[in-house]
């Protein structure tokens, strides 16, 4: 069975709130971070294509946008997240414009033998799965930790607009009461650009694996 959010866990409900600047007055003002609602799932996926993949450095050094079969495969990967109702948009308060966001899903060890790359024929996205499977592999958070599920992200992504207002950080400081919520300890990420990799650090995230590009 795949997971499903409990019903003890209230949807939607927000997971964090924060003081940041306003990109468009430069003054200080309030933000919040909470589940994205089900009218807005097909909105989050279509940043991830236009947004996110542009200027993820794996998706661009393998050129996917080019890759229409990766694309269409990993556009079905977030369409297939979104219903765990894990993902978390941040908003400026009195505004409905997605500000940043964080796909969010749940890895479960019993999960973790099935063979990803069966599951996909995009050369650059079989070329991305060989750099995760080789990382997750080398972390193995489940015996490093002793869990047998995790949050897992799969993709965090700040709208340029709103980029250097530290949204990131506080994307990925709002996954630790979310996983409270659910009953888990843990949460992982594979951080692939510097941006993420420096807004994980601010946020305290430990760095169990590191690999250099070359």
């Amino acid at each position: 069975m795949k997971w499903s959010r409990p019903e003890s866990v209230s949807f939607p409900q927000v997971w964090w709130r924060f003081k940041a600047k306003d990109p468009e007055s430069g003054e200080i003002v309030d933000y919040r971070i909470e589940d994205c609602t089900e009218d807005r799932f097909e909105e989050v996926v279509e940043l991830m294509l236009n947004c996110f993949i542009p200027d993820e450095p794996m998706s661009t050094s393998l050129e996917v946008l080019k890759d229409e079969v990766s694309l269409a495969e990993m556009k079905a990967m977030w369409v297939e997240t979104m219903p765990q109702k894990l993902t978390l948009v941040c908003f400026k308060e009195g505004s409905s414009e997605i500000c940043g966001l964080n796909v969010l899903e749940i890895n479960e060890q019993s999960e973790s033998k099935k063979n990803e790359l069966d599951e996909v024929s995009g050369k650059g996205l079989r070329d991305i799965l060989k750099v995760f499977i080789f990382l997750k592999t080398k972390a193995d958070v489940y015996k490093r930790y002793n869990v047998d599920k995790y949050l897992h992200g799969l993709g965090l992504l700040t709208m340029r607009k709103y980029r250097g207002c530290g949204i990131a950080t506080e994307l990925l400081k709002a996954r630790f009461p979310l996983m409270k919520a659910l009953g888990l300890t843990l949460t992982c990420t594979v951080f692939s650009g510097p941006g993420s990799q420096g807004a994980a650090r601010k946020a305290e995230f430990t760095e169990d694996v590191v690999v250099a590009y070359s």
